[in-house]
């Protein structure tokens, strides 16, 4: 029967593995995608892996990723990962809102998540880490998509979709990529390769405002403003550029990607483009950890949570659907504990590209 935990890698990846086994050493590079409630797929296996991996490690690590993803590692980074984990998953699972519902009560909602993700002095813990290096991604609109206007924003995102169909290089005409990073350590990735991305220094000043942008859907939540150390303009999700982050990370180590698909799809405009796929030279060293197709089906309505539910199904249902998805992924953690202790985690690798 096939494993509900699959543990893909590329052909670097399986080199190194098959060489060296495989261990929290061989990695120098975290990523995390966007997909909202999509997380609440990874949240058990999150605390399995960060709640031993990489704990007593002085070598940077470098923690990119885009919307949930780095929400994600705002808690994983912190000095008790697993406790910041349950403290999110349990806020998240409570979480209800009635009509009417708009952008600024949202943003209000996720302000007040940041705020059980950063409680204390938990922005000092991310910023202070041994080993841990913050890399936020946000996009700064350009032309249409830089105003608040919902007229022109929806102009500029329909213009933008219509030029990605074409190509996915025809992005930076209507945004900028922003990192908001810890220069503690070099960006993870080269900065001029691909697209051009403007860096900022991660602070305890701006890393509210830089989870919000990297997490502002257009049209669903607010766009920021105001990013301290950064360009004026208007930011936005992240993921629009970079949804499951098909980009080429530098570095010796191997990244980790503990990911809700076995699919990795560029950019946001990307998700019904069938044939717009990763470059596999960018996911040659990637290590991605996922549930398996058969687990997925057997969750409520066959499905992982995902922002449709919260018009798809009264408040109760919801709760309670999402409740028992995240319970029955206490399976992915309880198979990576054992293979882990068993040193079994090889075993389970499979070919990713």
């Amino acid at each position: 029967m096939p494993s509900p935990l699959r543990i893909l890698a590329g052909p670097e990846a399986r080199a190194r593995i098959a060489k060296d086994g495989l261990h929290e050493d061989l990695f120098d590079v975290v990523a995390g995608a966007s997909g909202g409630p999509k997380w609440l797929a990874l949240t058990r296996l999150d605390r399995a892996v960060f709640g031993h991996w990489f704990r007593t490690r002085t070598r940077p690590l470098s923690m990119v990723g885009s919307s949930i993803g780095c929400w994600r590692f705002a808690c994983v980074a912190q000095r008790d990962p697993a406790a910041a984990c349950q403290r999110f998953e349990e806020n998240y699972l409570a979480y209800t809102v009635e009509a009417p519902v708009t952008p600024a009560i949202l943003t209000r909602h996720c302000r007040e998540f940041l705020e059980v993700i950063l409680e204390g002095d938990a922005r000092e813990q991310i910023l202070t880490h041994p080993s841990m290096r913050q890399a936020i991604l946000a996009v700064r609109g350009r032309g249409p998509a830089g105003r608040a206007h919902p007229l022109a924003m929806g102009t500029g995102l329909a213009a933008a979709a219509i030029a990605n169909a074409a190509s996915r290089r025809s992005l930076p005409l209507f945004f900028e990529r922003t990192l908001v990073y810890d220069d503690r350590s070099p960006p993870p990735f080269d900065l001029a390769k691909g697209f051009r991305t403007i860096s900022v220094k991660l602070t305890a000043q701006n890393m509210e405002a830089a989870l919000l942008a990297t997490a502002a859907v257009p049209f669903v939540f607010e766009p920021v403003l105001e990013l301290h150390g950064a360009r004026p303009g208007l930011y936005l999700d992240g993921g629009i550029m970079d949804y499951h982050l098909d980009i080429p990370f530098q570095g010796d180590g191997l990244v980790l990607y503990p990911h809700f698909s076995d699919r990795v799809i560029p950019g946001w405009f990307d998700k019904f483009l069938k044939w717009r796929k990763a470059d596999p030279r960018n996911l040659s060293r990637t290590v991605l950890v996922c549930p398996s197709a058969e687990f997925i089906a057997g969750l409520p309505g066959g499905k992982i949570p995902d922002r449709a539910d919260f018009k798809r199904m009264p408040t109760a249902q919801r709760l309670l659907a999402w409740k028992r998805a995240v319970a029955e992924t206490q399976r992915l953690a309880d198979i990576w504990h054992e293979a882990r202790e068993k040193d079994r985690l090889a075993d389970l690798v499979e070919p990713l590209c």
